[in-house]
Formats: structure tokens, sequence, C-alpha cells
């Protein structure tokens, strides 16, 4: 299996990974308060569970605060969360985002993510570690992952960069010049549950190989030539022919050499809407090449070697 790890991640293997603060009581609460500040809801019974639920957070011997869900909260489709943040007081007193976060979420219920029936696929697990280097001006996602009992797991890292958090005001610039420079993304699939993590995948076509296959196809030929070259493009279809249980891993690096603005996204979806509602019901390639302008995907897609053909 090839690796295919963007140049722009691996350059930040050499920062000095984030310390974490040993988070008090007072401070996840505080931390989950300015949260909810800043969307406050107009119905009192939400707002007087909301502030019951803020009520019930703990902290761990390890330093972590602990939300674990209720009874009476059969709403929420996890059983429990935890995070922890660095530095902390920047959140908690002024509003501005710390340097870094970390966040696990328990026993997460895919049928209820899809909106489906019950199945026998099981809870799913997710851990998330972001930080910001003012510096130069980034986010990265050093991990995100979600992963279950049966074997499937979805690891996923990236860095957005001219991003910039340190006060309303910058952040409210960086909306504008916030951009994508590249990520990278592993799925390991046991092949034993369809669809295991919930994704959108519409109900209709569960079970249903052609469709998916033809659903795929339809977004791995859309990619303009400049995105993606034939032996990756051949390596997605790989991939899509074995659904809807494909066995093995897939690796999709993207990586984007002036950055793909998050603006620049915006405006060409957007564009791309008003194509699809003209007469030819379709958007135009040459939409999608500005919105792709300057990015590069390459995917590996390696099937268990007891179903390879």
């Amino acid at each position: 299996m090839r690796h295919l790890v963007p140049a722009a991640l691996i350059g930040l293997t050499a920062v000095p990974a984030a310390a974490f603060d040993r988070m008090s009581r007072s401070d996840c609460q505080d931390g989950v308060q300015r949260a909810v500040d800043l969307m406050p809801f107009e119905n009192e019974t939400k707002n007087a569970a909301i502030l019951d639920a803020i009520r019930t957070i703990r902290t761990t011997p390890q330093g972590w605060c602990e939300f674990t869900v209720t009874d009476a909260m059969d709403n929420l489709n996890f059983r429990s969360i935890e995070w922890r943040m660095d530095e902390s007081i920047r959140w908690t007193n002024g509003g501005i985002p710390p340097l870094a976060l970390e966040v696990r979420v328990f026993d997460v219920r895919p049928d209820d993510i899809q909106g489906s029936d019950e199945t026998p696929r099981p809870p799913v697990d997710l851990e998330v570690t972001l930080r910001q280097i003012p510096e130069a001006g980034m986010i990265v996602v050093e991990r995100a992952v979600m992963e279950n009992d049966a074997g499937d797991s979805l690891a996923v890292s990236g860095v957005f960069e001219r991003v910039f958090l340190s006060s309303s005001s910058m952040m409210q610039v960086s909306m504008g010049s916030a951009a994508f420079k590249a990520g990278l993304m592993t799925l390991t699939l046991d092949g034993t549950h369809e669809n295991p993590f919930g994704f959108g995948v519409s109900v209709e076509m569960r079970g249903d190989p052609q469709a998916q296959f033809d659903a795929a196809f339809e977004t791995i030929s859309s990619l303009p030539d400049g995105v993606i070259d034939d032996a990756s493009r051949a390596e997605l279809t790989a991939f899509a022919s074995d659904l809807p249980k494909p066995v093995g891993t897939l690796e999709v690096s993207v990586d984007s050499v002036a950055g793909l603005g998050l603006m620049q996204v915006v405006m060409s979806m957007a564009t791309m809407a008003t194509d699809i509602m003209d007469e030819n019901g379709s958007a135009s390639g040459n939409q999608m090449e500005i919105l792709f302008h300057g990015l590069t995907v390459s995917a590996d897609w390696s099937p268990d070697a007891q179903n390879a053909d």
C-alpha cells in the first residue's frame, strides 16, 4: 500500500504537541456556558434543560471534562462526551478559541446519525484533536478518528491556513481568508456492516450494489483531469466496485498549492447550484475546474488479500 501523506502534513510533525490543561469543573461548565451564550434559545423549556445539563458536567481523575447522557436525554445519540483544552482561559474568560481542543465521544449510534431503522451496526467512538498555530495562522486537525469494535475505522488529518483567532475582529477577517491546504483520509473497513458509521447514504440504496456504485462513479467521474490522475481515479473506481461492503483500506490525500479558499468554495457551490437549475440540468465542467483549481487528489485502495481478485 502506498502512503499518501501531503508535504504540508509532514512538515507539521516537527511541531511540539499541545500541553493540555487539567480541567476543573468550573472550567468545564463555564466553557459550555460560553458556547451556549453564543446561540441562545428562545424556548424557555429548552433553556432550562440546557442549564440542567451543564450542572451535571463533571471531571475525570485524568482532568478531562465529562458529560454523561441520562435517560431524560434520550434525544442525544451518544453515551458520553469528554473534552479538554490548552489555555482554556482564552475561551472561558475572553471568548477566544483555546490553543488546542481534544474531544472524545463514546457510543455514537450510527442508526440515529443516518436516520434509519435499527440495524446490527455497533456503536462508534469518535476522537478529535484540533490545535492552532497562531504565529503561522494555521488550524491543524491533528487527529479525527471514528472507529467501532468490528474493525472499521476512519481517520482524518488536515491543515487550514490564513486563520487568525486572536480576537473577534480577526476571526471575522478569517472567514474571508481561511483556506484548506492539505488533508489525508484513511478508511479501513471490515466488511461486516454496510455503512458502519451512518454517513448520509440514502436508505433507499441500502443493499443495492449497483445503485451505490453508480452514485460513487458519478462523483468520481465529475472530478476534473487536472485534479486526479488516471491511476488514482482507477483506485477510487475499484473501491466503488466493492460497495456496499468493501473490505480493505482506502487512503485519499488532498493537497492544494495555493490553498482552497473557503469563500471560493461557497461562491463556486452557489454558482454550480444555479447551473444545475438551468435547462441542461447539470453543473458545467468549467465550474468544477474553477472550484478545484490547484487541487491534487491521490488515492490508493488496498483490498483485503482474501477478497482481492
